[in-house]
């Protein structure tokens, strides 16, 4: 779904309410005591952020609001904005507070962007399937259930499609330029297709973030039973975080940031992200996000005292 790209701020006071799901777009009502505004930029993500009707939901857009209940010395506002104008915007500098909730960090993007410590914790790139077509790719799994590409995309009794132009990271597209040419491997236009494809038994698997694939199971085919498989090679989650510009007020920002992440260590606002997971998906998101929590824990405890 494409976001329009235009401005609009939204009210400073925005409650401490926890569990906010939608964050609406209001007139942002300017004061006597006026504070340093922080402008989120939202691109267009879904399932992180849906934009409909005046209203921004998803798990992106919730996690946001966490955020912005606990960082009370600032007004806050949204602006919609394709990903590709706000990293131009950030590295233009400037005396604003621009911030998105989430970046993923690069050496390149570090020049230009001061990024908090991890937020976001999301499950990698998967195979999706059909719950009932379980026992058909057990012969591709090792011992740890993670399903191996070269083996899988080999078999030509099992249909893919790929969407047209879609980099699916590192491991996963040189599987693809191995494979792109094979008659069982086809091509779509858009993302949402390979669900209703699968649904019509069509395909038998696709490449989906575990989030995006539910998103469309939910909108598209709601009486489809999918299960996501884990790839051999691709780390268990994946990391974003809240970057701000890199001024002294963007990084100022960050350190109040780092400051609630650092006070929060169970990371309650990624229960917002496990609720666009199906249930089995969820329960593969809290044991990752266990190990996650306590291994950094650990590490913590490792550390030697200053």
């Amino acid at each position: 779904m494409g976001l329009r790209n235009n401005f609009r701020p939204i009210r400073a006071a925005i409650t401490a309410m926890v569990g906010l799901i939608a964050l609406p777009f209001m007139d942002r009502t300017v004061t006597a005591n006026e504070q340093t505004t922080v402008t989120w930029a939202v691109p267009p993500l879904v399932p992180a952020f849906i934009s409909a009707n005046g209203v921004l939901t998803g798990y992106g857009a919730a996690t946001q609001n966490w955020f912005i209940s606990q960082l009370g010395d600032y007004n806050h506002e949204t602006m919609e904005v394709p990903l590709a104008r706000l990293l131009a915007e950030m590295r233009s500098g400037g005396d604003d507070i621009r911030c998105c909730s989430t970046l993923i960090p690069t050496d390149e993007r570090r020049e230009y962007i001061s990024f908090a410590n991890t937020v976001l914790l999301h499950l990698p790139i998967s195979v999706v399937i059909r719950s009932a077509d379980e026992a058909k790719f057990k012969p591709f799994l090792d011992e740890e259930g993670n399903i191996h590409l070269d083996t899988l995309m080999a078999d030509d009794a099992l249909n893919t499609a790929i969407r047209i132009g879609r980099s699916y990271g590192k491991l996963i597209d040189h599987y693809i330029r191995r494979f792109r040419d094979a008659p069982h491997i086809t091509t779509v236009a858009d993302d949402a297709k390979l669900l209703k494809l699968l649904e019509l038994n069509r395909i038998d698997w696709a490449f989906y973030f575990p989030s995006e694939a539910e998103y469309f199971r939910r909108s598209l085919t709601p009486d489809q039973q999918i299960k996501s498989i884990p790839i051999a090679g691709n780390p268990p989650l994946l990391e974003a975080t809240i970057g701000c510009a890199r001024t002294p007020a963007g990084t100022q920002a960050i350190e109040k940031i780092n400051q609630v992440i650092a006070n929060n260590p169970d990371m309650p606002w990624t229960e917002f992200y496990a609720a666009w997971l199906s249930p089995d998906d969820r329960n593969w998101f809290r044991a990752a996000r266990t190990h996650y929590i306590n291994a950094n824990q650990f590490e913590v405890l490792l550390a030697p005292e200053h």
